[in-house]
Parts: structure tokens; sequence; C-alpha cells
């Protein structure tokens, strides 16, 4: 029998046996949450070339849930579809299906996010909201910088956080500390994590990534977004997705907030060379998205 993380222990963990026992929980793929059988299935048939909209319709149709939230998503100003999309079929053309992978992923992710099973909810709908916010940021500024990019930079910043979910779930009591100090001293995640568990989200994040058969891209781009040393100009999704995190750090998305932020000057944006007007620029346009998307993805 495998090990689960009903073995770990509820005390805080000390000691170089702990911690070893610890990461070797987190760490298992066999511990980490699934893929939901209707999403991983259309994954599949979305990445074949062959499958038509109708096989990819069949398939979401049976989850009532996800259907009526792509399609509330395909509607909303993030797709801004000329017309009224009434029928998944509809958003499946409409859209492609790059565009359905996305929301099908949306939809699982958010599962995973239920508050409903969650002590008070609050932690979890910061950790979402979080998301979404990195979600459409990196989405903007991929859209308008790297077009071929957007869906990709839609899920990067969907995802790299949902280690924290995976670590809230499988381990809240010691996840809990984490969130204490992050939130009460204004400390970082990553850091917090590194000293009280030795490794973070972030790696948690890109396991999951690897189970749910995401693009090996994502994976990477997950498991590196707190890593300045791996920001390249061979790999923009990454340093969309490190300015898109600390755009929303700057407006307080999220359990941190750190108003002073300098985008300008940021070790990605050194590669990247963006404009003080475009981060302003998506800044309101974020800010505009989330008050008036926020609640369909919630």
């Amino acid at each position: 029998m495998s090990t689960t993380i009903a073995d770990a222990p509820v005390e805080k963990i000390a000691g170089e046996q702990s911690d070893a026992k610890l990461k070797k929980i987190i760490m298992s793929t066999r511990d980490l949450p699934a893929m939901p059988q209707v999403a991983s299935k259309v994954l599949e048939l979305s990445s074949d070339p062959n499958t038509s909209a109708k096989q990819l319709q069949q398939v979401i149709s049976d989850d009532q849930a996800m259907t009526a939230r792509i399609l509330k998503i395909a509607n909303s100003a993030m797709y801004s579809c000329s017309r009224k999309i009434k029928t998944l079929t509809e958003a499946i053309v409409m859209l492609g299906f790059n565009s359905i992978r996305s929301l099908v992923v949306t939809s699982a992710a958010r599962n995973l996010y239920n508050t409903r099973t969650s002590r008070s909810g609050l932690k979890e709908r910061l950790l979402w909201e979080h998301s979404i916010g990195v979600g459409f940021a990196c989405r903007m500024l991929a859209e308008k910088h790297a077009p071929t990019l957007t869906e990709e930079a839609f899920l990067a910043g969907l995802m790299h956080d949902i280690g924290k979910l995976v670590l809230n779930i499988r381990i809240p009591e010691q996840f809990d500390e984490i969130v204490q100090v992050v939130y009460n001293e204004n400390k970082s995640f990553h850091e917090t994590e590194m000293l009280q568990f030795g490794f973070t989200h972030a790696e948690v994040g890109a396991l999951l990534v690897n189970k749910w058969k995401l693009s090996s891209l994502l994976e990477d781009v997950i498991r590196n977004h707190h890593t300045p040393e791996a920001f390249s100009p061979d790999n923009p999704l990454l340093l969309y997705l490190d300015l898109a995190n600390k755009l929303c750090r700057q407006l307080g998305i999220g359990f941190t907030d750190d108003p002073e932020m300098d985008l300008v000057t940021c070790p990605a944006n050194q590669i990247l060379g963006l404009s003080s007007e475009s981060f302003d620029e998506t800044s309101a346009k974020l800010q505009e998205s989330l008050e008036t998307e926020m609640e369909i993805f919630i």
C-alpha cells in the first residue's frame, strides 16, 4: 500500500526526518489530484488533428457543470465574440480547440478550489482570485506582444500557483502556518515554504501539470516562475508570467500586495523591454476585466 498524506504529522514539521517524509509524500505523483475524466478525454481529443467538433461536443456535454462554465466564459469579454454563443458546438467552432482546451483546464482547476468543502473558503477564494488575475494579466500581455502564446499564457497564469492548492488540500495545518506568515509578515510564499518544507509550491505545481499531461512548456514555466536564473529571451512565456504575477502583487490581487513594485526595471522586463505606459494600460484593463468578469470564474 502506498503512503498517503494521512500519514503526515499534524504538528509543526521539524527536523530532517519529518522534512524528508513530507517531501516524499507531496512529491509522490500518486498523491496529486487527478485530472477529471471528462477533462482528460477532452485534452486527449483536442490534441488530435483528426478530432471533429462533434466528437468534442459529445464528450464535454457529459459534464453539465463544465458545459455551463465553458459557455459562460466563451461569452465573456475575454473572447470578445461578435455574437452570443448559445451552444457548445458554437463555442468549439468559434473559439477553436486551443481555447476550448484552456476552458476545460480552467473548469478542472476550479473544482480543486471548491470552497464549499473548506473550513472558511476565504483562503481558497484568495488563491483562486490571484490565479484568475494572473491568468488574465498574462493573457493580455501575450495577446499584445506574442499572440501565438495567448492561450498558453492564460493557462500559465491560471496554473502557476496550483501547487499551493495541492499543499492546502494535502497538508492544511502546515499550509495554514505558511499563510499566516505570508499574510502577517508580508513574506513570500516560496521563501517561507522553502524554509518550512525544503521545497516550494512551484515544484508541486509542475508535478501536477505533468500528471495532468499538459504541455512541457507549461510544466517548465510553473516550475521556474520564482527562478530569475531561468529567465531567457528564448522563453518569453516565463517572462510574461513573472510580469503578470508581479502586476497582480502590485494591485493587491491575492494574499500579498506590493504597491511600490517597479515592473519596468524588474529582471523579466530587462529582457522584454515593455514601457511603463504598457504596464499602466494592462493594469487598467486588468482591473476592469476583474470587476466585470471575476464572478463568471467563481
